[in-house]
């Protein structure tokens, strides 16, 4: 029997089972996090008719769910789960920060996003913290689909992560981004300027696109502008409180944009953001893909083996 916590995060298993022999109709229920608890973004969900709060971790808002069964297997093989939930709001708005969870499911929010998933055994209706609740499933989002009335997830359990067949000498025992900059910062400028951290932006009045941002560094070099092609291959990332926070691409193409007494940062993109961004969004620019000959062509990955040995 998995172990049970109340809401004081005192072990309640024993209660938890004398309940379960003693009765023949218990009120059970999922209480499912998505995301971290400190993120203002994550989801608390339940499939109970109404909230339930748990002390020890918090309060899980009432939901439509419904979840793929889980399997246990012995040893390093990896459990999976699917789950589908069907949110109320449908108003897709262009901005994360209240938008539906559809159009966030269809931008890609919530891959990656950590998944916990606790089961609950009330003594009455409604209350989880008495015995609390068990550890269910946790792993990561693989995949996020939105469909009409329902968002799929398919949840890979953390073992996944650890069930990779590579190839001997994929892993080195160096540090793969550090020999590919070889000591570089984040950001470079060609005119010779460096940072050792990313540098931030923010989006100006000028008009934008979903592929074109003309930005000013703020941070850490209060209105630097690189020279052309300096952040070239660099992704763009947008930052937290953004309208497209999370959502990132890649820099086709950088240079420096002339503008009365100011310069501005242009970074065009390879591919589209999914809206255009607006006025006060903030994103970060990280290092360059990495140029591993001395000729600037290769763009490749030159410390994975070759196939012949690899085999």
């Amino acid at each position: 029997m998995k172990q049970y916590l109340s809401g004081a995060g005192v072990d309640t298993s024993a209660a938890v089972r004398a309940h379960l022999r003693a009765n023949k109709q218990v009120w059970v229920a999922d209480l499912i996090l998505i995301g971290e608890p400190d993120d203002p973004k994550a989801l608390w969900l339940t499939n109970f008719s109404t909230p339930l709060q748990w002390s020890l971790w918090g309060t899980f808002k009432s939901t439509v769910l419904k979840r793929g069964s889980i399997r246990s297997a012995i040893g390093l093989e990896a459990e999976s789960l699917d789950l589908t939930w069907s949110p109320r709001n449908r108003t897709a708005t262009g901005n994360i920060q209240n938008t539906s969870a559809y159009e966030l499911a269809r931008v890609g929010f919530f891959d990656n996003m950590r998944f916990r998933m606790w089961r609950t055994v009330m003594p009455t209706p409604g209350d989880a913290d008495t015995f609390g609740a068990a550890e269910w499933f946790a792993g990561w989002i693989g995949d996020a689909q939105s469909q009409p009335g329902a968002i799929q997830f398919s949840i890979n359990s953390y073992l996944y992560a650890l069930d990779q067949k590579v190839p001997s000498g994929v892993i080195e025992v160096t540090n793969t981004v550090a020999s590919y900059s070889a000591g570089r910062p984040p950001a470079h400028d060609r005119d010779g300027v460096s940072y050792s951290v990313c540098p931030q932006f923010v989006i100006g009045d000028h008009p934008q696109t979903t592929t074109m941002l003309i930005a000013d560094q703020r941070y850490p070099n209060d209105s630097h502008v690189f020279s052309t092609d300096a952040l070239n291959d660099g992704y763009v990332v947008f930052m937290a409180g953004s309208t497209l926070e999370r959502q990132y691409s890649v820099i086709g193409k950088s240079y420096p944009l002339p503008d009365g007494p100011n310069t501005r940062q242009v970074c065009v993109l390879y591919s589209p953001l999914p809206w255009v961004p607006s006025m006060g969004d903030r994103f970060y620019v990280t290092m360059q893909a990495p140029i591993n000959q001395a000729d600037g062509d290769y763009y490749g990955f030159p410390y994975v083996p070759a196939p012949e040995t690899a085999a």
